[in-house]
């Protein structure tokens, strides 16, 4: 029904989960990616107190999320341009322990990184993954806590959160984070969406529920776990059919845990 994925739009400058229509010629262009969390709600941090807002010059540019109190999971392709070239570290901060993305809480310098040694942008992007070490440890409370990782994916149709300062349906970048519940998609069939099986990746999505622009790096939570992390989707966020992709946290989890021992 669909053509499979033969090039990946270039990475978003403006920290955008990549959210690409199944269509050849759209793929083959470049520029910013139409996204946003759509039929979410707003949601203060208190409920989700792993999420943060990974800043590029000082603005919100991706998601992320606390592992440890000096490590922060988030997406590969939040660190590259729209090129492939890997940016600057010294252009990174890390809000932590904000509801609002450019005010509040604790903005935390970026020391260092690892991606994924596997991560790819084209033909097509996989293991969108990489750790991010903080200047300094987090201060850890109510509003600043980290999240365990999955042991399992979970069923598929279950229910799980996705969050963060993403576009809206409105088309608007909201100050304020928002989540919204997503229903686990069949790995098979989201192949058979995309046109191919995407290494270490679950899917998720709901009619009209979505994560996307400016969610990248953000977590995907069941029962309180750290399942996935936002990567990319179709362009038409929340359309019925079209489900988002996410990292596979489950099946990195030994990298994630090899990875942050090494950084530590």
């Amino acid at each position: 029904m669909f053509p499979a994925l033969l090039v990946l739009l270039s990475v978003a400058t403006l920290g955008c989960a990549l959210h690409l229509p199944i269509d050849p010629e759209f793929l083959l262009k470049k520029g910013p990616i139409n996204n946003r969390i759509v039929g979410g709600e707003y949601t203060q941090i208190e409920t989700i107190p792993w999420q943060v807002s990974l800043q590029q010059l000082g603005r919100h540019h991706c998601g992320g999320v606390i592992y440890s109190k000096n490590i922060i999971i988030t997406a590969a392709h939040c660190f590259f341009d729209d090129y492939g070239n890997i940016l600057d570290l010294e252009i990174f901060d890390v809000r932590v322990g904000s509801s609002t993305s450019n005010n509040g809480g604790s903005v935390i310098k970026v020391a260092k990184t690892i991606v994924h040694d596997r991560f790819t942008l084209y033909p097509i992007i996989e293991y969108d993954i990489a750790l991010i070490l903080l200047s300094s440890p987090l201060q850890m409370g109510p509003t600043v806590k980290a999240i365990p990782l999955a042991e399992s994916v979970p069923n598929d149709g279950a229910s799980a959160i996705v969050s963060g300062w993403g576009y809206t349906e409105t088309g608007e970048s909201p100050l304020h984070l928002k989540s919204v519940y997503v229903n686990i998609v069949n790995r098979e069939e989201c192949a058979r969406i995309y046109g191919v099986l995407i290494k270490a990746t679950i899917c998720a999505g709901s009619p009209w529920k979505d994560s996307c622009g400016g969610d990248s790096g953000g977590p995907l939570t069941y029962r309180g776990k750290l399942v996935g992390i936002v990567s990319f989707g179709s362009e038409n966020c929340g359309t019925p059919g079209q489900p988002a992709v996410y990292t596979d946290v489950v099946e990195l989890r030994k990298w994630i845990e090899g990875e942050a021992t090494k950084l530590s």
